[in-house]
């Protein structure tokens, strides 16, 4: 019994994991928010003032409330886009709610 209690506790541990978000080309920010830390990850499109971001929770979550996240990340997400921006006026192209816990948003900084 000893020995099998290791072993279970390593599978149980590796079936808590998913694939973590990733963005090509990003920097990566990290940010507590309501004592949660996220990472958030700019990149730019490859248009002129167009960037992709995505906010990803840094802890792991169990039977998340997605709308909970996307009120969550949005308010994250906003912060981030008005640093990109540098106080100008940020258009959102598009906005999901990706795997319950990871916004990612397109937006252009005008």
């Amino acid at each position: 019994m000893k020995k099998i209690l290791p072993i279970l506790l390593a599978i149980l541990g590796l079936a808590a994991c998913n694939d973590k978000a990733t963005l090509d080309n990003s920097r990566v920010h990290y940010v507590t928010y309501e004592g949660r830390k996220f990472e958030v990850r700019v990149a730019p499109t490859g248009t002129p003032n167009e960037y992709r971001l995505l906010v990803v929770r840094a802890t792991l979550v169990i039977n998340p409330d997605p709308e909970r996240e996307r009120e969550r990340d949005s308010a994250i997400a906003w912060q981030a886009i008005q640093i990109v921006c540098k106080g100008g006026r940020p258009q959102v192209l598009e906005h999901s709610l990706v795997d319950n816990v990871n916004f990612m948003t397109r937006f252009r900084c005008t």
